[in-house]
């Protein structure tokens, strides 16, 4: 169990590393300068690599190295390809067992209601803005009581992070989310489920076309 505390650790440490952008796209990971910074065994950090290459945070080349997984136009296109079809599916599911009350879903837009804009000076509170950012995904995904689709959408909640980071860069961009969260929820509780897809789809697409002009302007310096 002390093992497996360790490696958690260790996973959740690199893995904000990476969303932040900490660890950058491509960097090599050294196991030995890790155990060392962090005072621990290499064990633990080889398990940790192995969780993380499950989130496609990480690549292993055998015999050689494990490095930072690159983001890139096709990676975003087929990350959030998979996202619109499991937020959108979620919301076929919660039309087709009439679920319209969300406690959780309308909690979370509450408490993000209220956060401050932070600084994007600082990572760790744009970091922390990004977990209350994106609980209103993860709580309406769950609200669909379907453990596959849950399953399915925590296996790339942590990559697809790396890119909702970088998108609350944009000045003003929290609060449009925000925002629109709002609007897709009140079309949910008064039973416009299709109004709540339709408007789900083009918030997704809206934040998808931004980031891939970031990212082509980046490509081409």
């Amino acid at each position: 169990m002390e093992i497996k505390s360790i490696t958690d650790s260790v996973a959740e440490y690199l893995r904000n590393q990476i969303i932040t952008g900490d660890l950058a796209a491509g960097q090599r990971l050294n196991e030995t300068d890790l155990a060392s910074r962090l005072d621990i065994s290499r064990p633990p950090i080889r398990e940790a690599f192995r969780i993380l290459e499950n989130e496609h945070l990480v690549v292993n080349i055998p015999r050689k190295a494990t490095y930072v997984s690159n983001i890139s136009i096709e990676d975003l296109k087929e990350v959030y390809q998979t996202r619109e079809m499991l937020e959108c599916y979620a919301i076929d599911l919660l039309k087709a067992k009439n679920i319209r009350d969300l406690p959780n879903v309308t909690a979370s837009v509450e408490s993000a209601s209220d956060l401050s804009i932070p600084s994007q000076d600082n990572r760790e509170e744009v970091f922390t803005y990004l977990k209350d950012f994106v609980d209103f995904h993860i709580k309406l995904i769950e609200s669909t009581g379907n453990n596959w689709v849950i399953h399915f959408y925590n296996s790339i909640s942590s990559h697809l992070a790396r890119y909702q980071f970088i998108y609350l860069y944009i000045p003003g961009s929290g609060r449009r989310s925000i925002e629109e969260h709002q609007q897709i929820l009140g079309l949910i509780k008064e039973g416009s489920y299709e109004k709540a897809k339709k408007f789900m789809r083009e918030h997704i697409n809206y934040t998808f076309e931004f980031l891939r002009n970031k990212i082509l302007q980046v490509d081409t310096g």
